[in-house]
């Protein structure tokens, strides 16, 4: 049983089989402030709980285990939550540590100077360093007997994965930027070396949270080489191709995950119906099967959002240009994020939205999602936009504004997203590329407007 306070909408994300899911929501419904949760699983995993669109609770739940927490309504994150049963202390200890999860990539910044030393023993030493200080609680709470070896491993697996996730990113931003090719390989060989670091081999990733996203991130299509077979070529899932050369033992899991990405998110990124029969045929005793098939009959699909203050997509305006924006939102600041449904780094930033509403909110701040895709595309585009849960505005961008946004951030050069854009409530840029929603500074950024 568990204490919510006033929350009125609590989503669960129950595991697939024994393996953590990001995709597929469940909703439960709120009796005198308390929810029962009960299902099975298999093994230890992670299962991530929102409340009230607002807060995020992780619980490590293994068979047979009887887990209570409450949460309070006060400002104080320490009195904010509480746990009782299994592993208390370290359920405790790693939503305190997750509560903000910008606050986790406070120093990264400063971490990313490292990378320009000239030795990249001295640069993996000073991020690893910073890794491995970051669960030394955790290390403390196991030598104390306060938590047992199945949840030690899964969360000093997960918070690995969360920093190298990021890290990486943050790495391979600069790539794009950096003229000295010395300096290139050297970034390569850190991005290399870190990915390694995090396992993306290791089964514990597929039961912890931000693990599986790791591994979503760390699969990608650059990865995919030649060495494919002919077998694996029939899923031809497009931008998720690189999952292929996940180990056989995971391999069943990320596609199944993918799989069931494209049928919540509303995803038409790659020949589902092909995918899905070979899928079936190759993993037959999957558990995302019988999921899949609920949810493609029907029956446990996640309901579309309707409009709202808090969530509008607009079919109907024809905005031509960048000034007709900043018309639609006189004397608002606006964050304006550029994406497109087929784009995976930017769809890979919507979680981050979570850990700065607080900060739209607080700033006057509204979040304009404009994407590039195809007008050809506006089914698929609206069917994505209604299952991601992102409140602001969203708006399929037709070939004027198109135009005028090529004009403007990119000087008429090619167009890449993501791209993030910040206008003050005068009207005036702040930023033609601002950080990104999982980028530490932008919290920085959004509280200078």
């Amino acid at each position: 049983m568990v204490g919510f306070g006033a929350a009125k909408g609590i989503v669960v994300y129950l595991p697939v089989g024994g393996y953590a899911n990001g995709w597929h929501r469940t909703i439960y419904p709120v009796i005198d402030k308390k929810i029962n949760i009960e299902f099975n699983i298999p093994s230890p995993v992670f299962i991530k709980i929102n409340i009230g669109g607002i807060r995020n609770i992780f619980v490590l739940a293994r068979p047979g285990d009887d887990i209570k927490f409450k949460l309070f309504d006060t400002n104080d994150k320490y009195k904010s939550l509480k746990f009782e049963g299994s592993n208390a202390a370290g359920q405790y200890w790693y939503n305190l540590y997750n509560i903000h999860p910008l606050d986790n990539r406070i120093r990264h910044g400063e971490l990313m100077t490292a990378i320009q030393d000239k030795n990249k023993d001295v640069t993996l030493k000073k991020l690893g360093g910073f890794i491995n200080s970051q669960t030394r609680p955790l290390d403390s709470l196991y030598k104390e007997k306060k938590i047992d070896a199945e949840f030690y491993k899964l969360a000093k697996t997960d918070i690995r994965s969360m920093h190298v996730s990021n890290m990486v990113q943050e790495i391979s931003m600069l790539q794009d930027k950096i003229g000295d090719r010395e300096q290139f390989i050297r970034n390569q060989i850190i991005i290399n070396a870190l990915n390694t670091f995090a396992g993306p081999e290791n089964m514990a990733n597929t039961k912890a949270y931000f693990g599986k996203q790791f591994l979503g991130s760390y699969y990608t299509p650059e990865l995919a080489a030649s060495k494919k077979s002919s077998k694996d070529n029939v899923y031809e899932l497009g931008p998720y191709n690189g999952l292929l050369l996940a180990p056989d033992s995971m391999k069943s899991i990320l596609l199944g995950d993918i799989l069931l990405f494209q049928q919540t998110g509303g995803s038409h990124e790659f020949e589902f119906d092909k995918a899905y029969a070979q899928y079936k045929i190759d993993f037959s005793k999957s558990p995302y099967i019988p999921l899949i098939n609920s949810l493609r009959a029907g029956g446990t699909a996640t309901p579309s959002i309707t409009n709202n203050k808090d969530f509008i997509v607009d079919t109907a305006s024809n905005f031509s240009s960048i000034e007709d924006l900043k018309m639609q939102f006189k004397g608002k600041n606006i964050y304006i994020d550029l994406w497109a449904t087929w784009c995976v780094p930017c769809r890979m930033e919507f979680p981050a939205y979570d850990g700065i509403k607080a900060d739209f909110q607080k700033n006057n701040i509204s979040c304009v999602f404009i994407s590039i895709d195809d007008p050809k595309a506006k089914s698929s585009w609206k069917e994505m936009v209604e299952k991601t849960h992102l409140e602001g505005y969203h708006i399929l961008a037709n070939a004027k504004l198109i135009a005028d946004i090529k004009k403007l951030v990119y000087k008429n050069g090619q167009v890449s997203i993501p791209r993030y854009i910040i206008i003050n409530k005068s009207g005036s840029i702040v930023s033609l590329d601002a950080p990104r929603p999982s980028n530490f500074k932008v919290v920085n950024v959004l509280n200078a407007l």
